[in-house]
């Protein structure tokens, strides 16, 4: 349940698992985010994870399962599209190898739980 900070005249939002993806839906989310949402609400409480292709690589899908494991403990999550990338886009970049689509991972993790496709 969101309250309002009388310090910062901010609505502060619960925890959440805010799951960041790749290309145009993270540079729209963004702006977004830094236009509409944090000049309003307080998102300290929320939890960060960075699912582009590079950050999963870089981390050899550990973001995959911490995110994951903070989505079952919060119960409350936002995850922005992420691609899973073709032979092609490995080379393009400079992955060390392909990760699968995270979605199953996140139904298995989150007791069959949908991901959501609606259009912002």
């Amino acid at each position: 349940r969101a309250w309002r900070s009388f310090a910062t005249k901010k609505f502060v939002a619960p925890p959440m698992t805010y799951i960041s993806g790749e290309e145009m839906s993270w540079y729209t989310m963004k702006i977004i985010r830094e236009q509409w949402v944090e000049p309003f609400i307080d998102t300290s409480k929320w939890e960060y994870f960075d699912l582009s292709c590079n950050s999963r690589d870089d981390t050899n899908d550990k973001v995959l399962h911490d995110a994951v494991a903070s989505g079952k403990r919060l119960g409350a999550i936002f995850k922005e599209p992420t691609i899973t990338p073709t032979t092609e886009q490995v080379k393009e970049f400079g992955l060390k190898k392909p990760f699968g689509s995270p979605n199953g991972a996140m139904r298995r993790g989150w007791n069959g739980i949908t991901i959501s496709r609606d259009t912002i």
